[in-house]
């Protein structure tokens, strides 16, 4: 018998937490894909949005939490649509910053907040206080983890 076969199944609280994280993410994906954007698309303008201004790439990279080629594909297709505009930076040749042009700003204005909409449709018919006890329970979770580092 295979050791997979004799492993405990996963404590059902973790099983739900990973189907309603992988839900949430489809639901976030789909929700910009009817608005023309990707989930990543629709992140990277709305972080440029809150920079308020132009924003080195390295450090976006590095805010973004993906790997270098992803961001460069990410900032080449929305650049190709218009959404962002690249400069170089003022202190160093080698760099690049980007910043939301108009476009992007229209294309972020005409698609909900994906956070606040998934949200909204995860929390559909739950109280005040079952939305307040869940999210609770969730950051208790997360001290946890955190804590065992």
């Amino acid at each position: 018998m295979s050791s997979r076969a004799q492993a405990p199944p996963r404590p059902p609280a973790l099983r739900a937490v990973r189907r309603v994280d992988r839900l949430a993410q489809a639901a976030a994906d789909r929700i910009a894909r009817e608005h023309g954007l990707t989930m990543q698309q629709w992140e990277l303008l709305a972080r440029l949005r809150r920079a308020g201004g132009a924003v080195d790439l390295r450090e976006l990279c590095c805010s973004f939490g993906v790997a270098p080629p992803t961001l460069s594909a990410l900032v080449d297709t929305a650049e190709v649509r218009g959404w962002i505009l690249r400069s170089p930076h003022p202190d160093d040749r080698r760099r690049r910053r980007v910043e939301l042009t108009a476009a992007g700003e229209k294309a972020l204005a005409a698609t909900p907040h994906l956070g606040r909409e998934v949200g909204r449709r995860m929390t559909a018919g739950f109280s005040e206080g079952e939305r307040t006890l869940l999210a609770g329970l969730l950051e208790r979770c997360a001290t946890n983890l955190e804590a065992a580092r």
